[in-house]
């Protein structure tokens, strides 16, 4: 009896024996193969989304930077609007002089009258700076304190349309400015009484 109570108690120390054995086993195992490729999987598509969002953020800070197909469109009408813009004409004494507008209502008045009718008027030398004639209408004033100089066009009193040749410093309206205007302005223009005629022209006309 005794040797067979010694037997059992050896068998179950045996057993006990190798369940911790197994245990440590387990306990110190390493991570299965499916497990790690799981895992650096999860991690390359981690590191693959990072960069797809960053390539996405400078794509779309480029894209926000770069000029609009409107904006675009929008400066070329600007430029063909500039190019086509209208300008005064002036025939006076055999020469052809041309000026920018002023950006007023006196200015688009004028402009709509020789938009639908040419003028032609006398103008006459007046305080030795400036040539003056009579309109057959009356325009809008906008008047300041200006001192002019050679190429000014001015509205004067409404009624009276002025070239000037010369300084000269008064409460009156500017119409517009003729191009490239210096102290040769008084011989084109002549002397005494002439005839002048005021007409629209493109800009494309211009020289």
């Amino acid at each position: 009896m005794k040797k067979f109570l010694c037997s059992l108690m050896l068998l179950l120390i045996l057993t006990a024996a190798g369940c911790g054995a197994r245990t440590a086993d387990q306990s110190g195992s390493t991570v299965p193969a499916s497990t790690a490729e799981a895992i650096s999987a999860s991690t390359t598509k981690a590191q693959t989304t990072e960069a797809t969002t960053q390539t996405e953020e400078k794509t779309t800070q480029a894209v926000t930077q770069a000029p609009t197909e409107a904006e675009t469109t929008e400066a070329a009408v600007t430029e063909v609007k500039k190019e086509a813009e209208q300008l005064l004409r002036i025939d006076i004494n055999g020469n052809v002089l041309y000026a920018d507008f002023e950006d007023n209502t006196s200015a688009e008045a004028l402009k709509d009258q020789l938009l639908s009718q040419s003028l032609t008027m006398l103008m006459e030398d007046y305080g030795g700076f400036e040539k003056v004639g009579d309109l057959p209408f009356s325009l809008p004033t906008n008047d300041e304190s200006i001192t002019t100089s050679a190429g000014d066009v001015i509205l004067y009193q409404g009624n009276k349309l002025t070239i000037y040749y010369d300084q000269n410093t008064w409460e009156f309206t500017k119409v517009a400015k003729i191009r490239d205007a210096d102290a040769s302005l008084k011989d084109m223009l002549g002397e005494g009484t002439v005839s002048a005629t005021f007409s629209i022209a493109e800009n494309q006309e211009s020289p």
